[in-house]
């Protein structure tokens, strides 16, 4: 377990909203681009990463922050590859099915295309790491410690959607498409810890998850990192992957998602 008993949950979310709320306010005001596609209201997507480094640093020093990096690489905690399938193809799989159903509806999309986009996409990996420093690295084990498995996932997912609110509203999107993408954010974190569970707790595991998150949608490339395609429907996005929760934790039981039923053996 990759706990600490200082570390506070509530501190956490403090210092975290402390940190992105002036960005969200001089980010509206003020037309910055840290680079290419990616706004100053879009930095607090970083902050979970450096909430848990200011954290870990006052708990633990230097060594703390050591252990919280050397997880970026704990791939080798990774015991059964077989869990390499739902880390890359889980949440492009919804997005294909999202695509699936709006051709068969009608709506008009237009063809894939493999690009330079499409290949440049791989650095995207390394920024899942601002997130996922906060929201694996310190947040999640001591949020299990307390909560079962599942409610963990949805209170999780609730904080990771709330940070996204502000820049999907300045971004210009409607109420209810920030709702639905907000339910599927809550359930694609409740699938994270299921993965998170079962893949020896690594790190890596959670950041190459929520790397794919655009993977399926940069065949259709946009101007704005966190500018979605016309044609994407959050709806059925949330639908999808709370259908994937439901699955997962009838089948893996919610108080650790790690639990199989069907398993032969118990480890």
């Amino acid at each position: 377990m990759h706990t600490s008993k200082n570390r506070s949950i509530r501190k956490f979310l403090l210092l975290l909203f402390a940190l992105s709320t002036p960005l969200w306010i001089f980010g509206s005001i003020y037309d910055v681009q840290i680079f290419p596609g990616f706004n100053l209201y879009q930095l607090p997507l970083a902050m979970p990463m450096f909430t848990a480094l200011i954290l870990i640093y006052r708990e633990n020093g230097k060594a703390g922050i050591i252990a919280l990096l050397k997880r970026t690489y704990d791939f080798r905690n990774i015991r059964y590859k077989v869990w390499l399938l739902p880390m890359l193809l889980m949440i492009p799989s919804m997005g294909f099915i999202e695509y699936v159903i709006q051709r068969f509806s009608g709506t008009p999309i237009p063809p894939p295309q493999f690009s330079w986009v499409t290949l440049a996409y791989i650095s995207v990996f390394f920024m899942t790491y601002g997130e996922e420093l906060g929201w694996t690295g310190y947040l999640i084990d001591p949020m299990q410690q307390r909560w079962s498995a599942l409610k963990s996932g949805i209170i999780l997912g609730v904080v990771w959607a709330v940070l996204h609110f502000p820049i999907h509203y300045i971004n210009g999107y409607a109420y209810d498409w920030i709702l639905w993408h907000g339910l599927y954010t809550v359930a694609a974190r409740v699938l994270m810890v299921w993965i998170y569970n079962n893949a020896g707790r690594s790190m890596f595991a959670m950041a190459l998850t929520h790397w794919t998150f655009g993977l399926f949608w940069s065949l259709w490339p946009v101007e704005n990192l966190h500018r979605v395609v016309s044609f994407y429907d959050p709806s059925i996005m949330a639908m999808t992957a709370i259908f994937f929760a439901v699955i997962v934790t009838l089948l893996w039981g919610p108080r650790t998602l790690a639990q199989f039923r069907y398993a032969r053996t118990m480890e």
